[in-house]
């Protein structure tokens, strides 16, 4: 298998700003299917003739999600504008190179320093049992084992990012509808690499821990993303050790805010927009969805029929 991790991948890294608290979703059960319409993670906000379609984003997904519903490619279509978390199109690779080089040991020091006793053993038999060389993950800083190393059965497994959902709506408008991001690559770079080592052991122990309990094959994340089911996707986002508050903070609930003052703007105008962030970015009490509802905007779920 040609894994991604055995040369510096920059477009990879270039999403890893998307990933780390993604990759809390793909640890979830897939809920059951529930009765009544079927809803998909979109949500249509209206502010008089202003709309904003707010897309809830898988980072890295495989050829199952595609078709998409119809509900989301006729929301797009309409929409003059594109907002996303962070083009990686149009990622500077320089930088990525730069953090892809921040992010690893030199010759002579390996993760295996840097990791409590207990967690080196579960990490080494982790990627033992996914047939992975340890040399892919030895000299990785713990920030960076903490995007990578839960997304090796995701990647195994079929999920790419080429086929994530912002990827896919970021090829679409090239060229054709404005686009804009929330955030560049190098703020969601900082933010990563600022993890501290103690947070960041605990997440992987705790990562690699639930992953292992799983079959490889299972894409729970996508699975949870086709149900549409935002209350399952909420009860996820709080499921980590309580030790891991404040950085699941970090790269969640604090980011919201100014998420939601993006979306903002154009139900004031500008639009129709449609503005696809991470699908955990979106909902739960302090999300954008009722974030904007509490500043008095329309915010209705979407059935996927």
């Amino acid at each position: 298998m040609n894994f991604p991790f055995r040369k510096p991948n920059l477009r990879l890294l270039a999403a890893a700003g998307l990933l780390l608290s993604s990759c809390v979703l793909a640890l979830a059960q897939a809920p059951q299917a529930s009765a009544g319409p079927k809803k998909c993670l979109l949500w249509k906000a209206v502010s008089g003739s202003n709309v904003v379609y707010l897309l809830g984003s898988i980072h890295l997904a495989s050829k199952a999600v595609y078709p998409l519903p119809k509900v989301i490619t006729d929301g797009f279509e309409r929409s003059k504008v594109l907002v996303v978390e962070v083009d990686i199109n149009k990622v500077d690779m320089s930088t990525a190179a730069q953090y892809l080089d921040s992010g690893r040991y030199p010759e002579g020091d390996t993760l295996w320093n840097h990791l409590n006793p207990a967690t080196t053993a579960k990490v080494k038999k982790f990627i033992a049992d996914q047939g992975i060389p340890e040399e892919v993950v030895a000299h990785l800083k713990p920030w960076l084992a903490g995007v990578m190393v839960p997304m090796i059965p995701m990647l195994k497994a079929g999920a790419m990012n080429d086929l994530g959902i912002d990827k896919h709506f970021l090829d679409l408008a090239e060229g054709k509808k404005k686009i804009e991001q929330v955030e560049t690559a190098d703020f969601q770079f900082k933010l990563l690499s600022s993890v501290p080592d103690n947070l960041a052991d605990i997440y992987v122990s705790w990562c690699v821990g639930e992953v292992s309990k799983e079959k490889e094959e299972d894409l729970k994340l996508e699975k949870l993303w086709l149900s549409g089911d935002a209350s399952a996707l909420d009860a996820v986002m709080s499921v980590h050790p309580k030790e891991l508050d404040p950085l699941m903070r970090s790269l969640v609930q604090d980011r919201n805010p100014h998420m939601a003052d993006v979306a903002e703007k154009y139900l004031k105008g500008g639009g129709p927009c449609f503005f696809v962030v991470g699908a955990g970015h979106l909902v739960g009490k302090e999300g954008v969805v009722a974030i904007l509802q509490k500043r008095g905007y329309t915010v209705t779920q979407m059935s996927a029929q």
